[in-house]
């Protein structure tokens, strides 16, 4: 009898599905978004079926928990103090070099969560997780956005879910691009022209208005 089964069979839940979310990456990382199974993750973790079955329920359920986890995860590296400043541009570009840093650091677990997305929204079965997750964050994007127009008494002349929704464009073109390319000596200068975009946004600036009907 292996002594550390009493240990890992009786992790508090979200301890459990943290190691099982984990398992799920490797099994990307090792064999491919295809290999992923319920089955595949439970002998990665070394935990029975039933185990991850009880956490998740589903495939979709595991993959949009995965998804979710990693948008949050970076979310949180690159929104981090540096919304309330009161330049929303400047905001934004400081979190997009941010996005940068953290992309950098963590290559391979942006490639696997790349390569699972994908996987997820050619699968009918998995489509909704990956809109799942993007909704989601998006929404995280707007409440950030919120939370900076509360700081500083700005608001945007552009609706707050459309600029979310672009920032989510944005950290998605640079994501893909940079792990296609690779292409380092570009990518703090690709960030400064991203970035541009957002100038001009808060009410009374005088930027671009367009119109949204």
């Amino acid at each position: 009898m292996n002594p550390e089964s009493p240990t890992r069979d009786y992790l508090p839940l979200e301890e459990r599905r943290e190691r099982l979310l984990d398992a799920a990456l490797a099994v990307v990382a090792d064999a491919g978004a295809s290999a992923l199974s319920l089955r595949r993750v439970a002998e990665r973790a070394g935990v029975a079926h039933r185990v991850v079955t009880y956490a998740f329920g589903s495939k979709q359920a595991l993959v949009e928990a995965v998804l979710h986890r990693a948008s949050q995860r970076a979310l949180d590296a690159v929104w981090t103090g540096d919304l309330p400043l009161d330049d929303f541009a400047e905001a934004v570009r400081l979190s997009l070099h941010g996005l940068a840093r953290d992309l950098r650091r963590h290559e391979s677990e942006y490639r696997v969560v790349s390569e699972l997305t994908a996987s997820a929204r050619a699968h009918p079965d998995l489509r909704g997780a990956a809109q799942s997750e993007i909704a989601a964050s998006v929404r995280a994007i707007a409440a950030s956005i919120e939370r900076w127009s509360a700081a500083t008494g700005r608001t945007l002349n552009t609706p707050t879910p459309v600029v979310a929704a672009a920032l989510r464009a944005s950290v998605d073109g640079l994501v893909e691009w940079w792990l296609s390319s690779r292409d380092d000596r570009a990518l703090d200068d690709v960030v400064e022209v991203l970035a541009f975009a957002f100038a001009g946004r808060e009410a009374g600036q005088g930027g671009v208005h367009h119109s949204t009907s």
